[in-house]
């Protein structure tokens, strides 16, 4: 490591200019822009979802999700939303295009690498507005979509490349049946055939057990230490062996789709949920894990309901892991928690019920030095959790942004929150360094 610092001081002289640590800021302050050879990890806190952006060390991006649900002001949800962020009247869609805006490096020149769509629920790739009258109503001038989440966020930045778990047939969940989850996936695909026809984006379903798929765009060669492992999306799961994928374990396409159509109440009722995408990254000795709204619920009526429990046969521990499905119930299995052990659990939760305590308890089962962390926290979500026996002032942070740093090769990484009530994003708090296992 010392060797690392030593070539980057050298470099940064030549140049004339000194190097920055990875983290040289106070809170208050506005957050240093990444540098080559940084991994940065932000999680967007909006309010209404799930969305994650990554800039990798050649300054390579990717957004995976965009949040999207509707703001509980207006629309109430049971169990409840929780406050937008930093307003109601900000749609998600513009929350997450301004923050990367913010911290996309000069390389990216305002585009993304790579859009990552892990399922098809609302909350992570969009809701329509119900109505032209209705705040944030925008239809796209030449794709005829309406612009909501994703497709607000690829309307304003272009998108190199999009990847999803796979068409919404592919293997049928119970959104198949719902006429307003296929409006939802129909206006997407509209946005997908416009970006690709005005920006030349290309769009790829998750090629599961490959590493090749999401890969650095601009300098790859200095970084050998860098990967991303798709793990599973769309019922298929990496073996852990190459690039051999199990797609046995998860009914075949054809009985999903009959599932979905059945009028039997007793045919299995798929959750979109376990079809969410997959991925490992590993940077060096930092090893990271997301998996959507990845769960096991209701596995007492079908074993393979339980989607984890494939990815728990074959994991690694990881230094930092965004909790499955928020960190609500029936998510973030013991099997799953002890294969990870993360020291870092991110929860970016969006409804009162979030996190769970149950869950949030198997966390430290698993590593009892687990640090959790959620993007928000309200009232009721502490009386939860305190009435379970789940104490949120044992949280690293509760509330705001993350940013996890992580410095160049890979050996120590900082947790960052920065303020979400406005778009500011000055520096709430610093945490770390941590050594990476």
């Amino acid at each position: 490591m010392k060797k690392i610092f030593a070539g980057l001081a050298l470099l940064a002289l030549l140049a004339g200019c000194a190097v920055k640590t990875p983290v040289s800021v106070k809170p208050g302050k506005i957050l240093p822009p990444w540098q080559e050879g940084w991994l940065d990890i932000h999680s967007i806190n909006g309010g209404r979802g799930e969305s994650f952006f990554y800039i990798f060390p050649d300054g390579t991006t990717m957004l995976v999700d965009a949040a999207g649900s509707l703001p509980e002001e207006d629309y109430p949800l049971d169990p409840p939303g929780l406050p937008s962020k930093p307003s109601k009247d900000i749609t998600p869609g513009r929350v997450v295009t301004d923050y990367v805006s913010q911290f996309e490096p000069e390389v990216s020149k305002g585009a993304l690498d790579y859009m990552m769509i892990t399922h098809f629920h609302g909350d992570h790739f969009g809701l329509l507005i119900p109505s032209p009258d209705a705040p944030g109503y925008q239809v796209h001038p030449e794709g005829g979509f309406q612009m909501v989440s994703v497709s607000e966020v690829g309307s304003n930045l272009k998108v190199g490349k999009i990847i999803d778990r796979g068409d919404f047939t592919s293997r049928a969940s119970k959104g198949f049946r719902n006429p307003e989850s296929w409006a939802r996936y129909e206006n997407y695909r509209k946005f997908v055939a416009w970006s690709e026809k005005a920006n030349g984006t290309v769009y790829e379903p998750m090629q599961v057990g490959r590493d090749d798929q999401i890969v650095l765009k601009h300098e790859p060669a200095k970084y050998p230490g860098f990967s991303v492992r798709n793990v599973g999306a769309g019922g298929n799961y990496w073996t852990g062996k190459g690039t051999e994928v199990d797609s046995t374990y998860i009914p075949s396409p054809a009985e999903c789709l009959a599932f979905a159509e059945s009028e039997d109440k007793d045919a299995p009722n798929i959750n979109e949920n376990i079809f969410s995408c997959i991925f490992h990254l590993q940077y060096g000795k930092f090893n990271y894990f997301a998996a959507g709204d990845l769960q096991y619920k209701h596995k007492e009526k079908f074993a393979w309901f339980d989607a984890e429990a494939p990815v728990a046969k074959i994991m690694p521990e990881v230094d930092v892991m965004k909790l499955c499905h928020h960190g609500t119930s029936g998510t973030n299995s013991q099997a799953l928690l002890n294969a990870l052990k993360p020291e870092i659990a991110i929860a970016a939760n969006w409804r009162d019920v979030q996190p769970n305590p149950a869950t949030m308890k198997r966390v430290w089962k698993a590593n009892p030095e687990a640090k959790i962390i959620t993007t928000n926290m309200v009232d009721r979500s502490r009386e939860l959790l305190q009435a379970d026996g789940v104490d949120p002032e044992k949280f690293l942070s509760t509330q705001g942004h993350v940013v996890i740093r992580v410095e160049p090769g890979g050996d120590r990484y900082w947790v960052l929150i920065l303020e979400d009530d406005d778009q500011k994003f000055l520096v709430k708090a610093v945490h770390g360094p941590y050594q990476s296992k």
